[in-house]
């Protein structure tokens, strides 16, 4: 049994999120499960590093599959990228070892996200980006953004209800870069997500960037536990699945 991983990545603008769902329903996995379908005889145990969730793009997503098919992974690609819908593309391909698990094995994944902070948004990143049209206080906001790294119960910052063990999360790394002088990219890395949490973090320090919630405020939430604490979410045109490392 041959075990096969891959990169890819995508637009999911027009997706209802990576993860497969009921019939008549677009998702990532759902496209790449029938191109599969038409190039494989057989093929299983599918698995994928981040569920991203309807509208969140993909850089950097890594798949894997198991199929006896002896594949020309040249040519495979190839045929792959040709059935494929446009807004999906396999950067990648090789034969990974027997118990590689795409989702399993990664140890840290990174998300970023894209604000235009101008008051114009150029067409070619209106539908990647979110927009500021208001001064953003870059220097609070790196400030903010270093009270994520760590170890921390992320309940505050999640849309959905856990058992406290499961929103305990460790950030390596909360970075926020300046590109053009226009273009801001917070980036951020973990063992894990929870739902929404990328988002919501990200739309917390963009309140506190605008002068509308102290420094203070993250503390509180953390302490907590309680969503209405934090900011509101953010867009999700803005996120993508940048990195994932095993």
């Amino acid at each position: 049994m041959n075990n096969y991983a891959a990169v890819l990545e995508y637009d999911g603008t027009g997706f209802k999120g990576f993860q497969l769902q009921p019939k008549n329903v677009r998702t990532v996995q759902g496209e790449l499960l029938k191109a599969l379908g038409v190039l494989l005889k057989s093929f299983h145990d599918f698995s994928y590093a981040g569920r991203t969730d309807a509208g969140v793009h993909a850089r950097h997503q890594v798949i894997n599959f198991k199929s006896e098919d002896q594949l020309d992974l040249y040519r495979f690609k190839w045929k792959l990228n040709c059935i494929l819908p446009e807004e999906i593309v396999v950067k990648d391909i090789k034969k990974a070892g027997s118990s590689f698990n795409a989702r399993k094995d990664a140890k840290v994944r990174e998300y970023s996200y894209y604000v235009v902070n101008d008051n114009y948004q150029s067409v070619f990143l209106r539908k990647y980006s979110l927009m500021i049209g208001k001064p953003l206080d870059l220097k609070v906001m790196r400030l903010a953004a270093e009270k994520f790294v760590g170890t921390n119960d992320f309940a505050a910052f999640c849309n959905n209800n856990f058992h406290k063990s499961f929103t305990v999360k460790n950030v390596y790394s909360f970075r926020i870069r300046s590109y053009k002088g226009n273009i801001l990219v917070f980036k951020i890395a973990a063992n894990s997500f929870l739902y929404n949490m990328v988002r919501i973090i990200v739309g917390t320090v963009l309140e506190i960037g605008r002068g509308q919630r102290s420094l203070d405020s993250i503390d509180i939430a953390f302490k907590s536990k309680d969503r209405k604490l934090a900011g509101k979410i953010a867009p999700a045109k803005g996120l993508f699945l940048t990195g994932v490392s095993y």
